[in-house]
């Protein structure tokens, strides 16, 4: 199943289970209920309660079962630049000429 991350609530009913193969990462945030979380390549399995939010940074496979009724998000993550483009942004700034600097006043002799 391919899921849309999304903060607005999604209910699951109690023993039901929404299996997600290709999770790009994100965030489970459990708004009411009580949720399991099993994620690829992760030791330990994770139970989370009202409140709780379970953030997994890598892609693969997740599975949410519900232990009662339950209501959560999934929440994508922040889009980020790809390195090069924040380089090639940090290096054009770095290249314009310095205005407004603030110093000490230099008359030749510094």
């Amino acid at each position: 199943m391919q899921a849309t991350l999304t903060q607005h609530p999604d209910k699951l009913a109690a023993n039901s289970v929404r299996s997600i193969d290709h999770f790009q990462g994100g965030t489970v945030h459990c708004l009411r209920g009580r949720l399991w979380i099993t994620a690829e390549g992760h030791a330990q399995d994770i139970w989370l309660t009202p409140g709780m939010r379970l953030t997994l940074p890598d892609p693969g496979k997740v599975v949410i079962q519900a232990d009662t009724d339950s209501t959560l998000s999934l929440i994508a993550p922040p889009q980020r630049r790809p390195l090069t483009v924040s380089l090639q942004h940090l290096w054009q700034r770095l290249q314009r000429p310095a205005t407004g600097v603030i110093g000490p006043r230099c008359d030749g002799a510094c």
